[in-house]
């Protein structure tokens, strides 16, 4: 008996120990305007969600620095580095850049990545890369981001690096292979740098999309895990806000369900490498939206209600899994996640 103890007791302090400890690699994943009741809509629809095979869960606090109800930019802003800002900026906070997730990741020699279903330089994938002061700069935050030194780059927006007054996409051509199509995009291979800009400015949604968000994600991680020294990559459901924002249960569910599929290949990614940190979030919830009928049988969610058609600051979920996932049990703040992975980054328990 006192034998058996001892082993059970062993096993529990290597679980612990795994989950405390600092990782090589970080997944992000940001469901945009998933708050609890999306996340319970979809997994109406799937019987089983992805995210619940995260050992630890919390909620989230989403406020900006100048408002109960954020938005996105400042919510981007507030996970990319740990520090709040006024609606509408973007890396920066009383008109001063803020040193993101991304650039300290650099110094670390780390591959970094962006994989997301909207244009690129929109805010939640810009909040992470560019520092400007107002999120509606899309042609200076395509140059931003033509000038940065991310590895990876998915998602739209293709007008925006390509207008007829400062081209951003020849410089984006110099410096990594570039996907505009579908058919490009899945022969792109495992170059050490590659961007996909897929559509002209915001993908459709999930039905109609031409390459799934997991499938971005799927080769993201093929390209950046080549990195010795290890990546942080972001990946974001764009369009669960935007369903929210125009009331669409019925997109609401598809967007969380084609988040969740990404999600699990995070994860797998992440069971599979044993160094990698997954964490799930949202940078706020949209709508008020209350599933209101449907049937857990036939995975049905067939009534649903909304507040309103903007953002709300209710709490978001979290779901942490892999080395460094302990600490995001509990109530926390947006700005703790930022923090959190960046202590993480520079090696600091």
């Amino acid at each position: 008996m006192k034998k058996i103890l001892s082993v059970c007791l062993s096993v529990l302090v290597l679980n612990v120990s795994a989950e405390e400890r600092i990782p090589k690699n970080i997944i992000l994943f940001i469901g945009d305007g998933m708050g609890l009741s999306q996340v319970t809509a979809g997994k109406i629809a799937k019987g089983k969600l992805e995210m619940e095979r995260c050992p630890v869960t919390g909620l989230v606090t989403t406020w900006s620095a100048s408002s109960l109800v954020t938005d996105s930019a400042a919510a981007a802003t507030a996970l990319s580095t740990g520090t709040k800002t006024r609606n509408g900026a973007l890396g920066m906070a009383d008109d001063k850049p803020l040193k993101n997730v991304m650039e300290y990741a650099k110094e670390k020699n780390k591959s970094t990545g962006v994989a997301v279903v909207c244009a690129l330089t929109h805010a939640t994938p810009a909040g992470f890369i560019v520092h400007v002061p107002g999120r509606k700069m899309d042609t200076e935050i395509a140059q931003q981001i033509a000038g940065s030194d991310m590895d990876v780059l998915f998602g739209g927006g293709l007008d925006h690096f390509n207008p007829t007054n400062n081209p951003s996409l020849p410089e984006l051509q110099k410096k990594m292979t570039v996907a505009l199509t579908a058919d490009e995009f899945r022969k792109i291979g495992t170059p050490e740098k590659a961007a996909a800009l897929l559509y002209p400015v915001h993908p459709p949604y999930a039905a109609e999309r031409t390459v799934s968000l997991e499938e971005m994600t799927q080769k993201a991680l093929e390209i950046l895990s080549q990195d010795k020294d290890g990546f942080f990559l972001m990946v974001e459901g764009s369009q669960i806000d935007w369903a929210a924002h125009k009331n669409n249960g019925t997109n609401v569910v598809s967007e969380v369900v084609d988040f969740d599929n990404a999600v699990g290949a995070g994860l797998n990614f992440s069971a599979e490498n044993g160094e990698t940190l997954v964490i799930i979030t949202a940078d706020h919830e949209t709508g008020g939206f209350a599933v209101l009928g449907g049937s857990v049988k036939n995975k049905t969610v067939n009534k649903t209600g909304f507040v309103h058609g903007d953002h709300t600051a209710s709490m978001v979920p979290l779901f942490a899994s892999g080395p460094g996932s302990a600490v995001f049990s509990g109530i926390h703040d947006n700005t703790d996640i930022g923090k959190t992975m960046i202590r993480y980054i520079k090696g600091i328990e």
